[in-house]
């Protein structure tokens, strides 16, 4: 019976030490990944395996994860931005070069927001970059638009995916900004 009493008394302390123990050993990203996710397992694993692909990750704190997913959604446009210059250069018809060089000013007021988005965050302008970041969302449509209003097909469906969804999360990343102290009279 003194066995079995002790068997039963390390098995509650392990019931009691082990949610604690896993709770410990979560990372940031996962936690900030599960609040991003809401529950939803793709979403979630959609954002580890986004923010994994940087290696400062893994050490990174909160703003840097921002940051981080700020950068990919830049490169992202950047990678876009590429592909709209070498469709550009071998479009031969000119309403749809015109479609082209739309997308072209939008994705690169986007890299350009984008940039800067990563550089407020990181100097603790949240506020700013959360700004630039909304700003930056939407330019996949403003693309689409341009060609919708010419009655043409978009060359870039598939380059469009994605963007909008790294910027989503950096923006779910991102700390909120703290709201600013009134000034002293």
């Amino acid at each position: 019976m003194a066995a079995y009493l002790q068997a039963l008394a390390c098995a509650m302390l392990l019931l009691a030490v082990s949610p604690l123990a896993c709770t410990a050993s979560k990372t940031l990203l996962q936690d900030r990944c599960e609040s991003y996710a809401g529950g939803d397992r793709s979403s979630y694993d959609y954002c580890v395996w986004t923010l994994r692909r940087d290696n400062k990750s893994a050490t990174a704190d909160e703003l840097g994860l921002a940051v981080i997913a700020a950068r990919m959604a830049r490169a992202t446009a950047k990678a876009t931005g590429v592909k709209i210059a070498w469709l550009r250069a071998n479009e031969t018809v000119p309403v749809r070069r015109d479609c082209l060089a739309a997308c072209a000013r939008e994705y690169a007021a986007a890299v350009r927001r984008l940039g800067h988005a990563a550089s407020a965050a990181r100097a603790g302008k949240l506020q700013h970059a959360q700004t630039l970041l909304a700003e930056a969302t939407g330019t996949p449509a403003l693309c689409d638009a341009a060609f919708a209003a010419a009655r043409q097909d978009t060359p870039l469906a598939d380059a469009d995916l994605g963007l909008d969804d790294q910027i989503e999360l950096a923006i779910a990343i991102l700390p909120a900004p703290r709201p600013s102290l009134p000034a002293r009279t």
